[in-house]
């Protein structure tokens, strides 16, 4: 019994000094200036980097770091300028953060805007480094920082023009991070990248992620406009010029001075010009502020080429044209110039590598913890020892066999990513002669010029059919309910004054038209039409025309005319929409009729 005593003694002691050679530091208290100003990082950035800047002393190295860090990740929120001084303040939180364990999620944060700040400075490789490293340090469950350090990977690529699934996946990525979290403002964020990088791609899915952006930007009072921009740009590469140049003149209208994208200008002007309304092309672009970037650049050269061939210079367009063109090989050759895929794939042969050390470490200080504890109590069992002894160096040559292994298995990889480096540089020169392709395509596209001319007559004609029906089938059917029929209603003189309108040729039929519609609709359904007026006050004026042209009975193809929906099936989603969510009821069209007439309805 006394020697059973003595061995649980020593497995108790053995506990105890493992524990004490890998337990981790307590949690920290921290200045709650500083806690205050984290807590409004988000929401409030401005108020958080005054809070930290006027804190003039702290106490203790862990305080010190954790202003470092929120110093550096306020300024970078509030768009201060990042000089190369600044990176000094986040290498210090950086350091602290490395050396002193506990404090996983700002570990986190100090890797991702000491990426942020080398991105500032131009050093892209090294910004993808902390990026990535911050991605691998996050917790599992910090949905937010691993959003924001996707978001951050997907930016570097697109900003170096490289890499398409990798900019997209990313950026997916961080959308399914946030979702988890409650911040509204990066939902909006990722929907609104994923929407401009789909653009001209994939314009059906771009523009449902950008009206998604731009409505929940609208709930939370953020400012929408760059999306909005890029969905002018969606509807002006769709050829559909009245709406991309609505959106863009509206951006220009309300935005704010000081909002640096200027593509809206350009879908404006260039909408003009294909509407053929020159003068207002040329007031647009008065308005554009001089390119400071090589995209902005390209837009301006392009614009003004455009402006030349449409007013018949043809000198003034070759000379834009040639500006444009020598722009667009720097944007590609800026493109070429970038290593960020290499820099990853090395980051994760590293990351590999230095998990296969820390394991080999781990086995290491462990076996040095059991070495320690079998010393300690060599007196109580020293038959034991000598077999814990022999398996240990049983496990340790496995660990080095294994270790050996695992480094053929990393030359071999990096063999591999010299490869892949080959076929980089061949896939360069693969891209050199597309953009020749591409180039003969586009004189190609000159020749097809002469028929979508001959395509836009046809879809004049079209349109002058389609309101030949609206004047001929813009009358109410007979219909019977509560098993009476009941009598066409006259509208001769509703035709006459739609026929005398002379803004019909826009689509905007007169006033007059809709109260001559609605006095009819009363007509032969009892008052149907005030009844509606009066019971849904909200109800909006396009709506309520929408009910009174249902109610006449008229085909979807005249209603999509008149309200100017993009198709019938459009007029038959919002007649859907408007019995269930502005009136509330889940019946057809018909059915409410009904019910009214038989006086179901108060």
């Amino acid at each position: 019994m006394n020697r059973m005593r003595k061995f649980l003694l020593g497995i108790l002691l053995m506990l105890v000094l493992v524990a004490a050679v890998t337990g981790c530091d307590g949690l920290r208290r921290y200045d709650a200036r500083l806690v205050r100003a984290d807590s409004l990082m988000q929401a409030n950035p401005d108020s958080a980097l005054a809070i930290v800047s006027a804190i003039d002393s702290l106490a203790g190295d862990a305080n010190l770091a954790y202003r470092d860090l929120l110093l550096t990740q306020a300024r970078y929120k509030t768009y201060q300028e990042i000089t190369a001084g600044d990176d000094s303040a986040i290498t210090r939180a950086l350091a602290w953060y490395r050396a002193h364990g506990g404090e996983r999620e700002k570990l986190t944060r100090a890797y991702l805007y000491k990426g942020a700040v080398m991105q500032e400075l131009g050093h892209v490789d090294s910004a993808m480094y902390y990026y990535k490293t911050a991605e691998v340090n996050a917790d599992p469950k910090d949905f937010f920082n691993l959003g924001y350090s996707n978001l951050r990977i997907a930016e570097l690529y697109q900003t170096h023009f490289i890499n398409d699934s990798a900019v997209l996946s990313r950026m997916r990525k961080a959308r399914n991070y946030f979702s988890h979290t409650r911040d509204t403002n990066y939902w909006v964020i990722t929907d609104g990248a994923i929407g401009a990088y789909l653009f001209g791609n994939d314009n059906d899915s771009a523009k449902i992620y950008l009206e998604r952006a731009i409505n929940n930007a609208r709930l939370i009072n953020s400012n929408y406009y760059y999306y909005q921009s890029k969905l002018a740009g969606v509807y002006f590469y769709e050829e559909d010029y009245v709406t991309a140049k609505r959106l863009a003149l509206d951006i220009i209208k309300n935005s704010s001075d000081g909002w640096d994208d200027n593509k809206y200008y350009y879908y404006a002007s260039r909408s003009f010009i294909k509407l053929s309304q020159l003068d207002s092309a040329y007031w647009v672009k008065s308005l554009i502020p001089m390119p400071t970037t090589l995209v902005d650049s390209l837009n301006y050269f392009t614009l003004n080429a455009e402006l030349a061939e449409a007013s018949n210079r043809l000198s003034d367009c070759g000379f834009y044209q040639a500006k444009a063109e020598r722009v667009k090989n720097q944007i590609l050759s800026k493109s070429l110039d970038s290593n960020l895929t290499l820099t990853e794939l090395k980051y994760d042969s590293d990351q590999q590598t230095a998990i296969i050390k820390k394991q080999g470490n781990n086995r290491l200080l462990l076996a040095v913890g059991i070495i320690l504890a079998l010393a300690f109590l060599l007196v109580l069992f020293s038959f034991l020892l000598r077999r814990r002894i022999t398996r240990y160096h049983h496990e340790l040559d496995q660990s080095r066999q294994e270790i050996e292994a695992m480094m053929r298995v990393a030359e071999q990889k990096d063999i591999q990513l010299e490869l892949e480096r080959q076929n980089h540089v061949n896939s360069i020169a693969e891209k050199e002669k597309k953009l020749s392709d591409i180039e003969k395509k586009n004189q190609e596209l000159e020749s097809k010029h002469e028929g979508i001319q001959q395509q836009v007559s046809a879809i004049v004609r079209a349109r002058h059919e389609a309101f030949d029906e609206l004047y001929q089938g813009l009358r109410i059917k007979t219909s019977t309910a509560s098993g009476k029929r009941r009598r066409i209603i006259p509208l001769v003189s509703l035709i006459k004054e739609f026929n005398e309108n002379k803004e019909i040729l826009n689509l905007n039929p007169t006033d007059s038209f809709w109260e001559n519609l609605k006095f009819a609709v009363d007509g032969e359904y009892q008052g149907i039409a005030s009844f509606v007026e009066r019971k849904y006050p909200s109800l909006s004026a396009k709506d309520y025309q929408l009910f009174l042209l249902l109610c006449a009975n008229v085909s979807p193809q005249i209603i999509k005319l008149c309200l100017n929906y993009s198709s019938a099936i459009t007029v038959s989603n919002y007649k859907r929409r408007l019995l269930k969510d502005r009136f509330g009821l889940d019946v057809k069209l018909e059915d409410f009729i009904n019910m009214y007439l038989d006086g179901k309805m108060q």
